[in-house]
């Protein structure tokens, strides 16, 4: 991994915040447009209860040409026209903010405003992984579980 000043540390934590925000109106998104099962529970939290269900529209995808693949404890999101892809975690709705290293990699690089920083991790999962430690340490992120971790504030 390439030194990152606190200028590239400060755009990587925005873009955690953005990737957080962007999530959550996708996860907003695939439960207002799709027809869940357990639509009330999930409202209050429970995403682990999202599915794969029709989009309410008939479409294979919710607006904004977002594509959707609910599979065990993520979604995986990917925008049609734009590239941008997101792997979103689902349990309850602070999991929405938690990040593997290998997908907020993925977020960066499908991402107009940060595909530049991914030239700072020569290895995606490993570098990114020793990035969100070196964050843990610091109290900038928390560990959730396995390698998930989540911006504090």
């Amino acid at each position: 991994m390439q030194a990152l000043t606190k200028e590239t540390t400060d755009t990587l934590l925005a873009a955690m915040d953005t990737y957080k925000r962007i999530a959550q109106k996708l996860i907003d998104k695939l439960i207002s447009e799709t027809s869940q099962a357990e639509k009330e529970e999930i409202i209050d939290g429970a995403y682990y209860l999202l599915s794969d269900e029709e989009v309410l529209n008939g479409e294979d995808h919710l607006s904004g040409k977002w594509h959707f693949d609910v599979h065990g404890e993520h979604c995986m999101f990917e925008n049609a026209e734009t590239g941008q892809t997101l792997e979103v975690s689902l349990g309850s709705k602070d999991d929405v903010g938690n990040m593997d290293p290998y997908f907020f990699y993925n977020f960066l690089k499908s991402t107009t405003n940060y595909e530049h920083l991914i030239a700072y991790f020569e290895n995606p999962f490993g570098d990114m992984l020793d990035f969100f430690e070196r964050l843990a340490a610091q109290n900038v992120l928390i560990h959730v579980h396995g390698v998930e971790y989540r911006k504090l504030l």
